[in-house]
Formats: structure tokens, C-alpha cells, sequence
């Protein structure tokens, strides 16, 4: 724990070169340390080692560090319109040297920077990751979607936010086949919600599934969503799913 003291006073030390007066910019942080917490969960409800609940809590913790200089630039944290926030965030860690600043064994450099730039892609290449990097790399993508969701159904954070377009078929099509919608197939503003909703689907671990419903983030994010009869069929498909996959493990 000494050793993640240290590691929170450089985190610290590096996100506040950026202007807290943004909320953009304060939220990433207060979102970095929530990530960090909820590895840290899925560690501890897996069984693991303590050295694992570390390497959890250092991806979950440095996992957006490029969203940091993102919105800097560019005032977004759209990927498209800028930069790739992960591959920029692992370089900045890894080629310019910031995980100096932090307590982590040269060993695990390739394991930590592998889960950070994997960790908003569409989907993993399971057959090219090894085993301890495949399983931080699902650790630290459920992490984020878990707190994504939470700061959806929060709207004094973001909230979800829903327009007068129509969903697009081949986000349909993907969300019914209880798959995530790839970024690709989004065309207009409810596609990207629609989206949101099917990150469920994209979730492997069963604690990260119960957190979800128990706390009834989709619920939220539904009851804030102002054209509920286009939403309504995906929100209780996407519900159904997390309940038929909790009373499945129970």
C-alpha cells in the first residue's frame, strides 16, 4: 500500500500540470481513481494474489493518462477527431518515460502497457495475449465500462443524452446478437446510447455484471433518456441479458 501512496502522489503530480478549472479535465481524474477501485473489485472477487490486485490498480489508475493532453489539444475526448487516447497514453508512460515517476518493476512494463492500449479497443485478440496480460487486459476494459455506466447514470457527471434519430441497422443488428456495437457502426446520436447499453455485452466478469444491475445504472440512464418508447425494447433487452447472466452464477 506504501508503494500505491507513492503512486498516487505522481499520478497526482502529473494530472494536475492540467487545468482543474475544466471539468473535463477533473472528471478524467476523479474517473482514473474510480477505475482503479473497481480492478481492484474484480481482483479481490476472482481470488487473486496481491500482486495482481497491484497491477490491476496501476493499469486502472494510468489507464487514460492520454485523455489527459486529448483534451488539452483538442477539447475532446472524441478518438476520431483527435488522437488515439490509449497508444498515446501508453507512449507517453513507456517511450517518454513517465512510468518513472511511478513504483512498478521493469517485468510488468509490457503487461501494463499492453492492457492500457488494449483497453478501449473493440475487441480483444484473445489468441495473440498471453494469459496474465489477456486476464488484466478484461480487468481494466470491465473497470472502465463499469464506471462509464455509473457516470452515464449520473447526470450531474455526464449523463446520457438522446436526440430525435433514428438507430441505424447495424447497431441493431449488434445489439441483438447480444455483441458490442463497434464504434464503425455508429451513424447518428442514439446509436452511440444504444452503444453505451451494449457495453453489458461486453462484460466478463461476474462481479462487473452485478454491479451494474444492483446499482441499477441502466435504470438510471433509461429514466433520463427522453425518447423512452425507442429506447425502451434495448433497455430491457440489455436488462434481461445481466439478469439472466447473475442468476446464472447465483
Amino acid at each position: 500500500m506504501n508503494d500505491m501512496n507513492e503512486n498516487f502522489d505522481a499520478f497526482d503530480d502529473f494530472a494536475m500540470q492540467y487545468d482543474f478549472e475544466e471539468d473535463a479535465i477533473r472528471r478524467k481524474y476523479e474517473h482514473s481513481y474510480r477505475v482503479m477501485r473497481e480492478a481492484d473489485k474484480i481482483v479481490y472477487s476472482l481470488g487473486l494474489e496481491e500482486d495482481d490486485s497491484y497491477l490491476a490498480c496501476i493499469i486502472g489508475l494510468l489507464h487514460d493518462v492520454g485523455r489527459f493532453p486529448q483534451w488539452a489539444k483538442y477539447k475532446t475526448f472524441s478518438d476520431s477527431k483527435s488522437i488515439n487516447h490509449a497508444v498515446v497514453g501508453a507512449e507517453m508512460l513507456f517511450d517518454e518515460g513517465l512510468i518513472k515517476k511511478f513504483k512498478l518493476d521493469e517485468s510488468d512494463y509490457n503487461l501494463v502497457r499492453t492492457a492500457i492500449e488494449n483497453h478501449s479497443i473493440y475487441k480483444l485478440d484473445e489468441n495473440k495475449l498471453k494469459d496474465k496480460v489477456l486476464l488484466h487486459s478484461k480487468i481494466v476494459r470491465d473497470a472502465d465500462k463499469i464506471d462509464i455506466l455509473y457516470e452515464l447514470s449520473n447526470p450531474k457527471i455526464i449523463g446520457i443524452k438522446d436526440d430525435d434519430s433514428e438507430i441505424s441497422n447495424g447497431a441493431k443488428n449488434s445489439f441483438y446478437k447480444h455483441e458490442e456495437i463497434d464504434r464503425k457502426e455508429i451513424k447518428t446520436m442514439n446509436d452511440r446510447v444504444l452503444m453505451k447499453f451494449g457495453f453489458v455485452y461486453g462484460l466478463y466478469f461476474d462481479y462487473s455484471r452485478k454491479t451494474i444491475l444492483e446499482n441499477e445504472y441502466l435504470d438510471r440512464m433509461y429514466e433520463s433518456l427522453k425518447n423512452k418508447k425507442l429506447f425502451k425494447p434495448y433497455f430491457e433487452e440489455a436488462k434481461k441479458y445481466l439478469e439472466g447472466c447473475v442468476k446464472n452464477v447465483r
